[in-house]
């Protein structure tokens, strides 16, 4: 433990001196496709068994769509027991779920104007997916992927123009996964990208044009990734890239406060390696830059 906190000390020393060499982890934000309609409109189509979509639109132009295929992905008979639900109130809002597999359960609630959310679930069996989005204020968006099973993701975004996007891919039959974001004020903008089993992601901002970036991937055995991303403030960046294979462990935790703070967490660890990392900056245009690589051997 007193070495992981000396070299992680190190490093965020170093990281003041040498902030140019902190990569750059912009978020690349997807464009929607806004439905344009005077009145509200929604689209509902099922295929399979005990499935379940509900609407429920309030003021003017709102679309939803909610589509329950009968295909899990692998060509065999599917579209079994999913559930949509899209609850949407103002002006403009855009809901959209679509479900390939069994027992998936997606939730989609905004109001304000021109908020857009969607929801993909499909590809190898996906089964027993559970994703919600919840947009209040106006021209907020949320993309959700899911792939396989046992995956979990919660969006949560409260003021303008906050982007947020989920992408996870576990195992057929597999733990899942499990992706938070929240975020509330203006411009905010998280990605959070999980690949494996185990993995846990984070992200809450607050503020202004706050941005985090967050890609985890584990690979066979019994490996975690888990990340938490905490920034108040304006202008603060935050890109996590953790890599676990085997039985390593990565974990990182960054909290900023302040403005045009930077933190770039990179670890991977072997089987049998664990990674650790901490960064707490407060203040302004401070910088940290931590790469860790210790197979077999925890830093």
């Amino acid at each position: 433990m007193k070495k992981l906190i000396l070299s992680v000390a190190m490093l965020c020393v170093t990281g003041i001196f040498y902030a140019q060499e902190c990569a750059d982890c912009e978020v690349s934000q997807m464009t929607p496709t806004m439905m344009v309609q005077f009145e509200n409109l929604s689209d509902v189509d099922q295929v399979g068994a005990d499935n379940f979509a509900l609407v429920d639109q309030e003021g003017l132009g709102n679309y939803a769509r909610i589509n329950q295929y009968g295909s899990n992905g692998h060509h065999a008979p599917g579209g079994l027991g999913n559930k949509g639900y899209v609850f949407q109130s103002g002006t403009g809002n855009n809901g959209i779920i679509d479900q390939a597999g069994d027992f998936n359960t997606g939730v989609i609630a905004q109001m304000g104007d021109n908020n857009y959310a969607e929801q993909e679930v499909g590809n190898g069996w996906a089964e027993n997916n559970r994703a919600h989005s919840y947009q209040f204020g106006s021209d907020n968006v949320s993309y959700q992927d899911q792939f396989y099973d046992n995956n979990t993701a919660f969006v949560v975004q409260a003021g303008e123009s906050n982007y947020a996007e989920q992408f996870q891919s576990s195992s057929q039959a597999g733990a899942g996964n499990l992706a938070i974001i929240g975020q509330t004020w203006y411009g905010n903008k998280a990605e959070q990208t999980q690949n494996g089993d185990n993995n846990t992601a984070i992200a809450l901002q607050v503020g202004v044009e706050n941005s985090s970036v967050e890609d985890q991937t584990t690979i066979g055995g019994s490996a975690w990734n888990s990340s938490l991303v905490i920034q108040f403030g304006y202008q603060n960046e935050s890109c996590v890239d953790q890599d676990a294979s085997g039985n390593g462990w990565n974990a990182s935790h960054v909290f900023q406060e302040g403005a045009f703070n930077t933190s770039d967490v990179s670890q991977m660890a072997a089987a049998g390696g664990a990674n650790s990392s901490f960064v707490n900056q407060l203040g302004h245009a401070n910088a940290a830059c931590i790469t860790q690589s210790a197979p077999g051997v925890p830093n």
